[in-house]
């Protein structure tokens, strides 16, 4: 049995004010080429669908035309989304009744039973064969649990647990017992590589919500979102898929593309290969690595393509400016504006950084040695602590005049 795993497609993204719907149009384009290809017998959609729990009508016309297309494309396909963190539950699963006609299965929602416990049943859904009606194997649907989905005083890894727990003992009981297990989930499992700089993937800080991956228990393959990076993490059969498109600078350098999963019915092992999607837009940091002085700015700007008229900007990379700023500059962003505005790129930040100096010596230490300081005093002590140097005197005539005017403003 073969089986598609992608996921964080976040459909609706703005990206430092960009539109990215044709980006993740081109996206689904591609992932529909794998489809009509290779024709699998299942696709898991692992999370975070959208970027929003309010997603424009545009990033949802996106996903349903998707899965029309998709169920068109491959006779008999099944499809799992579960909800991940930036997805609505139930703005997602809103759709399921009419959806599940089609195969296409979403959970988004942990519901209740009359007895008032989780409707565990309703999260194991046995998938087959395309040309088959018999179940092949199972998957365990689970969306991002949030505290109010699990016993009151559990962890994030104590609430997964619990439900895993309860998924194996139900399948136990039900009809496909025996069968090999998928999962399909949204959570942070602990060894993961992360986007520590940027914090693209919302974790809580500290590391609070990170599991240990065996927290599912032991599935022949479990196929995670959440994590923007495609890499395995613990045991050989847990994979996050990545996004589908880069979502920081700091995720330049991610691989992105889906996992195609070849299940062995008999022995519940899994084989992996990675299928790789080179994303629309490509994301350039200039320098690549370190930062220039602004003087250094126009000549690296000047060797980006230029834009030509038959050139509909599709293909445009995002751009970041690094600049090392001795020094305030109040006209550089405008000056960089002017000279890419005919360079074939998307500006999209100036990230500015300062030599960081140690405090001064002569810093006031008290509250109320601050008080006996001049304006223009404070502003050279910030100048020098934030530049590790004295303010040029071109600076401080400027402040001396703005100084003088608010004067003569507050007469």
């Amino acid at each position: 049995m073969n089986i598609l795993h992608t996921a964080d497609w976040h459909l609706g993204n703005i990206f430092h004010g960009h539109d990215r719907t044709a980006e993740h149009r081109h996206f689904l384009d591609w992932l529909l080429g794998v489809l009509r290809e290779r024709k699998p017998d299942a696709l898991i959609v692992a999370g975070d669908v959208f970027d929003s729990p309010n997603p424009s009508a545009a990033a949802e016309r996106l996903f349903y035309d998707f899965l029309e297309a998709a169920t068109e494309a491959v006779d008999g396909l099944q499809v799992v989304v579960t909800a991940g963190n930036h997805d609505s539950a139930g703005r997602l699963e809103a759709p399921a009744a009419l959806l599940e006609r089609h195969h296409i299965y979403i959970r988004g929602v942990v519901r209740c039973t009359e007895k008032d416990e989780p409707d565990l049943a309703r999260h194991i859904i046995p998938l087959g064969r395309r040309e088959s009606d018999e179940a092949a194997c199972v998957c365990f649907a689970l969306p991002y649990l949030r505290s109010s989905d699990y016993p009151a005083g559990l962890s994030a890894e104590e609430g997964l647990r619990h439900f895993f727990d309860g998924l194996w003992r139900t399948l136990k009981k039900s009809d496909y017992r025996g069968l090999p297990v998928v999962v399909a989930a949204h959570f942070y499992a602990a060894g993961a590589d992360i986007c520590e700089s940027e914090h693209s993937e919302r974790l809580v800080v500290g590391g609070q919500d990170a599991v240990a991956a065996d927290v599912t228990g032991r599935a022949a393959y479990v196929a995670l979102g959440h994590i923007h990076k495609a890499q395995r993490v613990g045991e050989a059969t847990t994979w996050y898929a990545g996004s589908a498109l880069p979502m920081s600078f700091a995720e330049k350098r991610y691989r992105h593309g889906v996992q195609w999963v070849t299940l062995d019915e008999k022995s519940g092992t899994a084989r992996v290969e990675q299928l790789p999607y080179e994303p629309q837009r490509a994301l350039v940091s200039i320098p690549d690595s370190g930062a220039l002085r602004p003087a250094e700015l126009a000549g690296a700007i000047a060797a980006l393509p230029r834009r030509h008229k038959d050139d509909d900007g599709s293909c445009w990379p995002y751009v970041e400016l690094r600049v090392a700023e001795e020094q305030p500059e109040p006209g550089l962003l405008r000056e960089v504006g002017a000279a890419l505005a005919d360079r074939a790129a998307l500006f999209c930040r100036m990230v500015r950084e300062q030599p960081g100096a140690a405090p001064a010596d002569d810093a006031p230490a008290t509250v109320e040695a601050l008080q006996t300081l001049s304006p223009l005093d404070m502003a050279r002590l910030v100048f020098r602590e934030r530049y590790g140097a004295d303010m040029p005197e071109a600076l401080t005539e400027r402040f001396k005049r703005a100084e003088e005017a608010a004067a003569e403003t507050d007469d």
